[in-house]
């Protein structure tokens, strides 16, 4: 069964509160009337979907996460093979962020924001990301045969790095073969030291 339908003035305040909070200093502090008036609705609209502004941001971070984590699962199954693997997933990353610019410059800007529920659940996100990543790259057979807590720490760096490739790309899109190139470069470096590493006598 498919998850029902969000309503509209719901997405339409999501979608306002993005792209004003990109433009300015951040999200927790946009007046209502100017949020209604960026999404075109009433400003009394707002308290039917949110009761504050930390659970609108909440729900743009939930949102952004759920869409990156089907995005990139989708992309990991489709890739053609285990070489197209990095450069696949990694160029869906770069045109999704491209996309979603707003969005997902507010989720990175919480992610180094003031503790609090928000930052919170956006480095919850960022743990599923790795979950997602460790689990379906297994079951593809693209990691070496190394403890979790060897690979963790690996694809926490990946993750961190994917996404300021995905910075970059905004400010920069037509440079999008060469980060493909870097990530694929990253992805075999971290995985080819680590098995050395764990192949050494202690």
């Amino acid at each position: 069964m498919s998850p029902p339908r969000m309503a509209q003035g719901k997405r339409l305040l999501m979608e306002a509160a993005a792209r004003l909070a990109a433009r300015q200093s951040g999200a927790r502090t946009l007046p209502l009337r100017e949020l209604a008036r960026e999404a075109g609705l009433n400003h009394n609209t707002f308290y039917r979907h949110f009761a504050t502004q930390d659970e609108l941001i909440h729900a743009i971070v939930d949102d952004f996460g759920q869409q990156l984590r089907e995005g990139l699962a989708k992309a990991r199954l489709e890739a053609p093979s285990l070489n197209t693997l990095s450069t696949t997933v990694v160029g869906w990353t770069l045109d999704f962020a491209l996309a979603h610019q707003d969005v997902f410059a507010v989720a990175m800007r919480e992610r180094y924001g003031p503790p609090g529920p928000v930052r919170d659940a956006v480095q919850a996100t960022l743990m599923m990301l790795q979950d997602d990543m460790l689990r379906e790259l297994q079951a593809r057979g693209a990691l070496p045969a190394l403890p979790e807590t060897v690979l963790r720490p690996l694809l926490d760096i990946i993750i961190d790095h994917t996404f300021k490739l995905c910075f970059e790309h905004i400010e920069a899109p037509q440079d999008r073969a060469r980060r493909l190139v870097d990530a694929q470069r990253l992805f075999e470096t971290l995985m080819l030291g680590a098995v050395a590493r764990q192949s050494r006598p202690s």
